[in-house]
């Protein structure tokens, strides 16, 4: 039986940039190999990014998901306070827009990596989840 992900892999063109990139979101390499490949740890959220020789993603996914391909269309990570973490990150990245209650109980933010991989901020509406 499943008791968790153990991690999410993400193919990346430029694994140097990409690290780069994570570590200002607050991860830590904990291991690399010779793929290239590093696993990153931020809280309980591992990820492991790997340099890909492969094609570029076609398209570009779409925040509002439902037109989207199918696939894996982004990684939410839980935040003690997205507005915090959108102030302390603000002008080192790009995010998508400024952070919003969704009426599915949680207030987000989001932005993307140097690949395009979506990546959400989430912190629980008081009340809400």
């Amino acid at each position: 039986m499943i008791t968790g992900v153990n991690n999410v892999g993400v193919a990346v063109r430029d694994l140097q940039r990409s690290l780069s990139f994570y570590r200002v979101l607050g991860f830590e390499v904990v291991g690399e190999d010779e793929t290239p490949g590093a696993t990153i740890r931020a809280g309980t959220a591992v990820l492991y990014l790997f340099q890909t020789s492969g094609p570029a993603a076609v398209g570009h996914r779409q925040p509002d998901l439902v037109g989207n391909p199918t696939g894996i269309d982004h990684i939410s990570f839980d935040v003690p306070d997205v507005d915090r973490l959108y102030e302390a990150l603000r002008g080192q990245v790009d995010f998508e827009g400024v952070p919003e209650d969704q009426p599915w109980g949680y207030r987000a933010v989001s932005l993307t990596d140097p690949d395009g991989n979506r990546l959400y901020f989430l912190s629980a509406i008081q009340g809400g989840q």
